[in-house]
């Protein structure tokens, strides 16, 4: 039951969905949290962040195309975000904000586990996504190479494996790992990262 002690959770985007609600909300009543999450459409990041001070949203989560942006706006930053260049969750403690990217972690478990890997990756696009599977890909000793937009007439003829960081349809020659949340191996990156992010809202495992 929603009361005066609930605490508030979110996302903000541009183009918000259902998945993050569906997943967390879940989580808070397996839990037996006393929490609700909330999914916002945002056309500004600073009035959306303004706003998780006023009303004392607890966490939110920061999708594109906002991950790179949203720096600008909070009080501290974790060393992995600072990394990156972008942050995909922030914490809300006492009106002191700490912004976290939990996006690598969900793509290091991913290609972790993943019996098709080579040592070598295409990523395509280069924007907080993108920066995040960088970071990841750095991590676990994979090679990459970056394929932005003015270079996109090469995309169907890419071979190997394919890293899709954009929110666009792409179709190449290779093995397509695309990170668009409304794909299977997008939904399952946005599974393993919201792991994370429900471990830092709650501090449970």
């Amino acid at each position: 039951m929603i009361n005066k002690d609930t605490k508030i959770y979110g996302s903000f985007s541009n183009n918000p969905g259902n998945n993050g609600c569906k997943f967390f909300n879940s989580k808070f009543k397996e839990d037996n949290i006393n929490a609700i999450y909330k999914s916002f459409y945002s056309s500004n990041i600073r009035d959306s962040i303004n706003a998780v001070k006023i009303l004392g949203i607890k966490g939110c989560a920061i999708s594109m195309p906002f991950k790179v942006k949203v720096l600008k706006y909070v009080d501290i930053i974790t060393p992995e975000a600072t990394a990156i260049g972008a942050a995909n969750t922030i914490i809300n403690h006492n009106n002191i904000l700490t912004a976290y990217n939990t996006d690598w972690l969900g793509v290091y478990k991913f290609l972790s586990s993943a019996s098709y890997l080579e040592n070598n990756i295409t990523i395509l696009g280069n924007g907080g996504f993108s920066k995040a599977v960088q970071y990841a890909c750095n991590r676990l000793n994979i090679t990459f190479n970056i394929i932005k937009r003015n270079n996109w007439d090469l995309v169907p003829t890419l071979k190997g494996i394919i890293f899709n960081c954009t929110p666009v349809e792409v179709t190449t020659q290779g093995y397509l790992i695309d990170g668009r949340p409304n794909t299977d191996t997008g939904l399952t990156l946005a599974n393993l990262q919201a792991l994370e992010q429900y471990k830092i809202y709650t501090n449970v495992s």
